[in-house]
């Protein structure tokens, strides 16, 4: 099966609220890697894996 990426971001204050682990249960979950990092409106997730997983992780 093809692996993508894909990038999503988030806009507003996640910080402080367990963001991070959060985002990174629901990546091993679906057998995805990628990073989270901030930027100034809020953060920025790039996820690689199987497109199916991907959007599986998008709409939780």
């Amino acid at each position: 099966m093809t692996e993508t990426r894909k990038k999503i971001t988030v806009h507003g204050q996640v910080q402080g609220i367990g963001f991070r682990p959060f985002v990174y249960r629901l990546a091993a979950e679906f057998n995805l890697t990628g990073f989270v990092y901030n930027y100034t409106e809020g953060v920025i997730i790039e996820i690689q894996g199987n497109k199916k997983m991907q959007k599986n992780l998008s709409t939780d």
